[in-house]
């Protein structure tokens, strides 16, 4: 068997060079729907698309006979989330799909590992955590304190819902909850539907609850307890090949300021300014998470 690593954050095809190959495409952080960097001299953390990239690469090479989704992630935003999970179960209709869950799989990239053919767990990852979170942030007090005054003109009554300067309202917060409410019940038939559970047992093991490896073999959310060779083998059972050539694909780009090109550069220094010529860039008063 042939080990071969390929990191690569560009998108490009590099599914070309070996038949009988099990891929393992590495998800790796939070997901989320833009990636997100720590600046100039910081990490990279790929976006769900360029594992959706990967993943449609890796289904659409025929030497790639099967792929393993390695899991070291706590989840993400919910459509980033989303998109991925639907994307892993349509490569898991056209060649075996085993979820290798590492360190953690939880919420977001539980979700993604549950339409795979057979999902494996470190005994002691984190695995579960099947839910919905939603943060908000209150400064009123705060602001009252230290005497500052905001104003706020709006068309529509919950035009500024989740606003940090004021208190909620009853009524905001059960417009909220709703909102909740239907996306945990959507996590939970998908949970239910791609793992064949009885859908009352699934609200039982859900509620966001949080499972060792071996905790959720119990549970029904894995199929096995091992280690990533473990994973390998079953993909290559699963595709009917003895001798596989196992390719890592790793969607981040290289960290630092030495692992970018003249453009990154700029780029980044560029909205590093335009962070500091504008802090309200990106400000976010509600974020919706599984």
């Amino acid at each position: 068997m042939a080990i071969l690593f390929m990191p690569d954050g560009s998108g490009n095809n590099i599914f070309s060079f070996w038949s009988d190959e099990v891929s393992i495409i590495e998800l790796t952080g939070e997901i989320s729907s833009n990636g997100g960097d720590g600046g100039v001299f910081g990490g990279y953390s790929p976006s769900a698309d360029e594992y959706i990239r990967l993943l449609d690469n890796a289904e659409n090479n025929d030497g790639v006979k099967a792929v393993v989704l390695k899991i070291n992630s706590p989840g993400g935003e919910v459509v980033a989330s989303e998109k991925l999970a639907r994307k892993v179960k349509e490569v898991s209709e056209k060649k075996p799909v085993v979820a290798y869950i590492e360190t953690i799989g939880a919420s977001g990239a539980y979700m993604a590992a549950v339409p795979s053919d057979y999902i494996v767990a470190e005994k002691h990852s984190m695995v579960g955590s099947i839910g919905v979170i939603m943060g908000l942030s209150h400064y009123y007090e705060l602001y009252e304190k230290i005497g500052i005054n905001t104003t706020t003109i709006k068309a529509g009554k919950y035009k500024d819902i989740g606003s940090p300067n004021r208190p909620m309202t009853d009524e905001e917060k059960k417009m909220l909850e709703s909102m909740t409410d239907e996306m945990y019940g959507d996590f939970i038939k998908w949970v239910a539907e791609n793992r064949g559970m009885d859908i009352n047992k699934t609200y039982e093991v859900a509620e966001g609850k949080i499972y060792t490896g071996s905790q959720a073999k119990k549970a029904g959310l894995v199929d096995a307890v091992g280690v990533e060779q473990d994973a390998i083998d079953k993909a290559s059972e699963l595709a009917n090949i003895s001798n596989p050539t196992v390719v890592y694909y790793d969607a981040n780009k290289p960290a630092g300021l030495f692992g970018l090109s003249i453009n990154d550069i700029v780029y980044h220094l560029g909205y590093g300014i335009g962070r500091g010529l504008n802090p309200n860039i990106e400000q976010k008063t509600i974020k919706l998470s599984y």
